[in-house]
């Protein structure tokens, strides 16, 4: 039995100027323009330059890309392989430019946004493409040139690395007319092209047609039996009505009872599907009632939380002002602790200047008198007296403050001499000695 095989022809996509795509099948919208479209379709020769992009096809095996191919309309109008992903856009952008040159009006802006491209897409079945493999894809495209206008079809790629091989064509919507005048008027325009659904019915059935004249079998329509018995469709896309053979009225019967029983089940799937919504309404009831519940025990505990959440934050402010206190308790602390020591290493170094000067001072004296003597002047009265002016002008330099530390100085070392004397005096009394008035220095 000859086998008759399947070709699905979609042309659903729309790519606009502004970069915008939409699909009239799925509804789908999205950007990325004619580049992105090219990123999509062209993906061989992106893996070839080492820049390829993540796809998020599922059906797209790796492994296979480079088996792809892709072709471009060059500026002889001539197909070449693409060798990087801008030869396919530089051939659209070309033909827009044409386009433009002769008077095509383009606008990327709200309901007036061109539609530059129509991809379409056409699959054939895998015995087919087996039995025509080296040059089915050049017969679609030499229909399509045919369909649309040679130069319109500015590119196309053959996909074999998905479930079912197919090809991917670039169509830009360009009408041309020539006026008398001989010169050219461009339009771009896909509804010139697709006017409405029964005229892009009638391209599938021509594709279909285009392909049986080269020897390919592919069936004519993609409709149920029902309505390839019933009625065909004429060279103008009208549906005319036709009567039916005894043999094919019993298979519609025998389809009759099939549905009349389907219908039955689908009956019985009803009742279920009814009882089983009755009891998801009742469920869903109880649930909404539950739901409301458990709101108000959450907007309670949301009250509580909040009353928590402030007596938290009040306890942590009044911890970390008893830490910062504590802190500067202990760093009070530790300087008193520090200058305490600082001022007993100071005090054991005072006392030992003072006593190691109150030595010298001592000796020195002895040295002034027997320098008086000596040379039988007074030479310790006049060191006194010098000794006295100039520490008269040194107190007159001095701040306020510096001055009563001397004064506290030196009247803390007259009390201690005072006392000095009196213990030595005490000692002498109980010796039966005369006590020897000391001098006091007049340095301290």
């Amino acid at each position: 039995m000859k086998k008759i095989g399947y070709l699905s022809f979609d042309a659903s996509v729309k790519i606009h100027e502004s970069g915008r795509y939409a699909s009239t099948k799925t509804s789908k919208t999205g950007y990325g323009g004619i580049e992105g479209y090219i990123r999509h379709i062209d993906r061989e020769t992106d893996r070839r330059n080492g820049c390829e992009v993540n796809h998020t096809n599922l059906d797209i095996n790796a492994e296979l890309t480079l088996e792809n191919e892709s072709f471009f309309r060059n500026e002889l109008g001539l197909w070449e392989k693409t060798q990087q992903s801008k030869d396919m856009s530089g051939a659209v952008k070309r033909r827009i430019q044409y386009a433009k040159e002769h008077g095509a009006r383009i606008a990327k802006v709200g309901k007036n946004d061109t539609v530059i491209a129509r991809p379409i897409v056409i699959q054939m079945d895998t015995e087919m493409i087996e039995n025509h493999r080296d040059y089915w894809y050049w017969d679609v495209i030499e229909i399509l040139e045919g369909m649309f206008g040679e130069n319109n079809i500015v590119g196309f790629s053959i996909h074999r690395d998905e479930t079912n091989v197919h090809v991917h064509v670039i169509f830009v919507p360009c009408m041309e007319k020539k006026k008398d005048n001989g010169k050219v008027k461009c339009a771009i325009s896909q509804t010139k092209f697709f006017r409405n659904p029964k005229e892009l019915a009638g391209m599938h059935r021509k594709m279909r047609k285009a392909l049986n004249e080269k020897g390919y079998d592919i069936q004519q329509e993609n409709k149920p039996i029902e309505q390839q018995l019933a009625g065909y469709y004429d060279k103008n896309g009208e549906w005319h009505q036709q009567g039916l053979t005894p043999d094919q009225l019993k298979e519609l019967s025998q389809r009759k009872e099939q549905l009349q029983k389907e219908e039955e089940k689908l009956r019985i799937e009803q009742y279920k599907v009814d009882e089983l919504a009755r009891l998801m309404k009742e469920v869903q009831e109880k649930a909404v009632e539950t739901h409301e519940q458990l709101a108000d025990n959450m907007r309670v505990f949301e009250c509580q939380q909040a009353d928590f959440e402030q007596e938290k934050a009040n306890l942590q402010t009044q911890m970390k002002a008893l830490v910062e206190e504590r802190n500067a308790v202990k760093k009070m602390r530790a300087d008193a602790d520090g200058m305490l020591q600082k001022s007993y290493k100071v005090a054991d170094i005072c006392r030992s200047v003072l006593q190691q000067e109150n030595m010298m001072e001592d000796d020195f004296l002895d040295f002034l008198d027997r320098e008086s003597q000596r040379r039988n002047k007074p030479v310790r009265q006049t060191f006194e007296n010098l000794y006295k002016k100039f520490d008269m002008e040194r107190r007159a330099k001095l701040s306020p403050y510096a001055n009563e530390l001397d004064e506290l100085s030196e009247n803390r070392e007259k009390a201690r001499r005072a006392r000095e004397l009196q213990q030595m005096q005490e000692m002498l009394s109980m010796h039966d000695t005369e006590p020897r008035e000391m001098p006091i220095s007049p340095f301290f």
